[in-house]
């Protein structure tokens, strides 16, 4: 998988995760839960991903040191649904509802 495919894959995670579980999210708490998904990043690939997904207007993001907080906005909440469908961020969902079994 190219790196800009993989970069795809971890943005719709980070929508569904931020759209599943709702409210602020740090960029930490969102790499712990993409590893626990089978995604193996770095946090600061997290924050890049996080930033990148702010200048799209699809979460908003504040710099609270050492984290990075994001809360979701209404098309990004739209993309997480399928309900719109953004260039760069995979079309289909990553994830399985938090607290399910494998």
């Amino acid at each position: 998988m190219s790196v800009d495919a993989l970069n795809q894959v971890i943005r719709r995670a980070i929508l569904d995760f931020m759209n599943e579980i709702g409210g602020e999210q740090s960029d930490d708490t969102l790499t712990l839960l993409l590893k626990q998904r089978g995604h193996p990043v770095a946090r600061r690939t997290v924050v890049e991903q996080m930033r990148w997904l702010a200048a799209a207007g699809l979460i908003l993001v504040e710099e609270v040191e050492p984290f990075l907080l994001a809360q979701i906005l209404p098309d990004g909440e739209d993309v997480a649904n399928g309900h719109f469908f953004y260039d760069g961020v995979h079309r289909h969902a990553v994830r399985r509802k938090v607290g399910t079994a494998r």
